[in-house]
C-alpha cells in the first residue's frame, strides 16, 4: 500500500496518477466542444502517440497508477460500486440510472463512466439531444491534476467550477476512498458545509505546494477567493502553514485557466513563468498571507510572486516562458509552455513544440533531451538539470500541459 505524501513541487517523484486519453476525447463534436471545455477537437490517434512518450518517461523514474485500472478494481467491490453509481445518479438527478448501471460488469462500467453513459430509453427528447449521453464523457479526465490534489498525506477532492467536470471528481473521490492501493485521508471539499455555496470553488491546477509551510495559489475562473479562504481554514487545522502567496489570474484568454499555466517550479531555486503576468505591472492582485498560531495575522499586497517569495526567505530565479520576444511568450504560454512538471530537482518534462522556452532553459544550464533520448539513457548519466521534451502538438490543443496531466501521489 502506497502512503501518499506531497510536501514539494520538485522533490524526487515516487508515484503518479495518470489517465491515458481514450475515446472520451473524441466523443464530442465542434458543436459540443465548448461545453466540454475544449477550444478545439483532438485527433485521438495522434494524441495517444504523444501521451505514450509521457508515460514512458515517467515510467522510467516513478510508479504509474492508471485511473481506469483503479476504477475497474473498485467497481469489483460491491460497496464501492453502489456508492459510485449512487453518486452518479444523484449528480444526474436520475433514479433510473441506478437500474441502468447496476448489472454492468466492472470493466464495461468503468469504460462507459469514462467514455460517456448513453441514454438507455428510446424517446424523442433523447433522440434529439445533441449530447446523446445521460452522463457526458469525461472529456478532461486526462488532466488528473485538476480534480484532486495531495498535501502531506491527505487527498483533497476539488470543488469544480464547471458542472461537466463534477463526474471526474466523483470518480477520483471513490478511487481514493475505496482503492486498496493507497493510504491517505480523503477530504472531499464538496461534502463540507463551508463549500456548499456555488461561488466557493477550488481546483488542483491552482495549488502549488512549496513545502509544509508554504503554498502558492491562483484565483480566477476556476478557483475563487472564497474557495481559497475556506481551504486555508482547513489547511491551518492540519498543517503548520506559515505563508500563502496568492496570484490573481485573468478570466480571459482561456490559457490562464489555472496558476500552473503561468507559474511552475523547476527546483528549489528556479521557476518557469509567464513574464507579462508574473513580473510586469498589471491590474491583477498578488497577495501574501502570513499565519501565526493557526491564525491569519497579516494580509499584504506584494509586487509579484518572486519578490513575495524572497520576502519569506525563498530566493527563486525566474526563467521566462517563450524567451525575451513578447509574441513568442504569448504563443508558447497559449500552448502550455509554462506548464512543466518536475520529477526531481531540476528535472522537468514539457512540450517539444515550445522551442523558445526550451532555448531559455538551455541558457540556464538545462540539457534538452527528447523523450526517446531520455528513455535510452542510464539514469546515473543524466545531467543535473534537464528538460525532457515530449511531442505535444495535438495534446496541447486540449488546453493543458504536462503538469495538468500528472497527479503526483508521493515524493521523497
Amino acid at each position: 500500500m502506497l502512503r501518499l505524501n506531497i510536501n514539494s513541487e520538485t522533490s524526487k517523484l515516487e508515484a503518479v496518477l495518470l489517465h491515458e486519453p481514450g475515446p472520451e476525447v473524441e466523443n464530442m463534436t465542434p458543436a459540443t466542444a465548448e461545453r466540454a471545455l475544449y477550444s478545439d477537437i483532438l485527433n485521438l490517434s495522434i494524441a495517444s502517440e504523444e501521451y505514450k512518450q509521457l508515460k514512458e518517461v515517467l515510467g522510467k523514474v516513478a510508479r504509474i497508477y492508471e485511473l481506469k485500472d483503479l476504477l475497474i478494481k473498485i467497481l469489483k467491490n460491491n460497496t464501492a460500486r453502489s456508492r459510485i453509481i449512487n453518486d452518479f445518479s444523484i449528480f444526474n438527478s436520475s433514479i433510473s440510472l441506478n437500474e441502468q448501471l447496476k448489472d454492468i460488469p466492472a470493466q464495461e462500467l468503468a469504460r462507459i463512466m469514462i467514455e460517456g453513459i448513453p441514454f438507455s430509453e428510446l424517446s424523442l427528447s433523447n433522440y434529439l439531444n445533441k449530447e446523446q449521453y445521460i452522463v457526458s464523457p469525461l472529456h478532461n479526465a486526462l488532466y488528473t491534476r485538476d480534480t484532486s490534489f495531495v498535501i502531506g498525506n491527505k487527498t483533497f477532492i476539488g470543488k469544480m467550477a464547471k458542472v461537466v467536470r463534477i463526474p471526474e471528481a466523483i470518480v477520483m473521490k471513490n478511487i481514493f476512498e475505496f482503492s486498496e492501493e493507497f493510504e491517505t485521508e480523503v477530504i472531499d471539499l464538496n461534502n463540507l458545509t463551508s463549500f456548499q455555496d456555488k461561488g466557493v470553488t477550488v481546483e488542483g491546477g491552482d495549488i502549488l505546494v512549496l513545502s509544509s509551510e508554504v503554498i502558492i495559489v491562483g484565483i480566477g475562473s476556476r478557483t475563487t477567493a472564497r474557495g481559497i479562504d475556506e481551504l486555508i481554514k482547513l489547511l491551518i487545522r492540519y498543517y503548520n502553514l506559515k505563508y500563502v502567496l496568492i496570484q490573481e489570474l485573468p478570466d480571459q484568454p482561456e490559457s490562464f485557466i489555472h496558476l500552473d499555466m503561468v507559474f511552475t517550479v523547476l527546483c528549489d531555486h528556479e521557476c518557469l513563468i509567464y513574464e507579462p503576468l508574473i513580473l510586469e505591472s498589471t491590474r491583477y492582485h498578488t497577495v501574501l498571507m502570513t499565519i501565526e498560531n493557526n491564525k491569519i495575522c497579516k494580509i499584504e499586497s506584494i509586487d509579484n510572486l518572486i519578490k513575495g517569495l524572497l520576502q519569506i526567505g525563498i530566493d527563486m530565479k525566474p526563467v521566462i516562458c517563450g524567451g525575451s520576444d513578447k509574441r513568442s511568450q504569448e504563443r508558447e504560454q497559449w500552448h502550455s509552455g509554462a506548464n512543466v512538471f518536475a520529477f526531481d530537482q531540476g528535472k522537468i518534462i514539457g512540450y517539444r513544440r515550445n522551442g523558445h522556452t526550451a532555448e531559455e532553459l538551455s541558457k540556464q544550464g538545462y540539457t534538452i533531451l527528447t523523450a526517446s533520448e531520455f528513455i535510452k539513457r542510464d539514469l546515473t548519466s543524466i545531467p543535473e538539470k534537464i528538460m525532457v521534451t515530449i511531442d505535444g502538438s495535438e495534446l496541447s490543443r486540449g488546453g493543458g500541459g504536462v503538469r495538468c496531466m500528472t497527479l503526483p501521489l508521493r515524493r521523497v
